[in-house]
């Protein structure tokens, strides 16, 4: 990635990161937000989602959450629509240098 830029105050928050491989800013995401707050990670790879879910309760309870604020879909950023997203529902959208990566960059 190329570094994670984000706002100065994400306590209670709902984040959406774009591209987010692996989960490792979803998990850093998690802690800025806090156990009111949540982060969806949306990738394309699902090598690299499942790497992703296998951390969902480690960061959890390391945090100390009573449940994961944390989530990950499958899918493409061009075609969010397609994930059952809300609209709206995000106050912060993330993505860590992926965007140039999207295979469908008119979208």
């Amino acid at each position: 990635g190329c570094g994670l830029v984000l706002p100065d105050e994400l306590q209670g928050c709902s984040v959406l990161d774009l591209g987010c491989g692996a989960g490792r800013d979803v998990y850093v995401l998690s802690a800025l937000v806090g156990e009111d707050g949540s982060v969806v990670g949306v990738d394309m790879t699902p090598s690299q989602l499942e790497v992703a879910n296998k951390h969902i309760d480690f960061h959890a309870k390391a945090f100390g959450y009573k449940t994961a604020n944390t989530s990950f879909k499958l899918g493409y950023i061009e075609k969010l629509g397609e994930l059952g997203l809300a609209d709206a529902s995000f106050d912060v959208v993330v993505s860590n240098c992926v965007i140039n990566l999207s295979p469908d960059k008119d979208s």
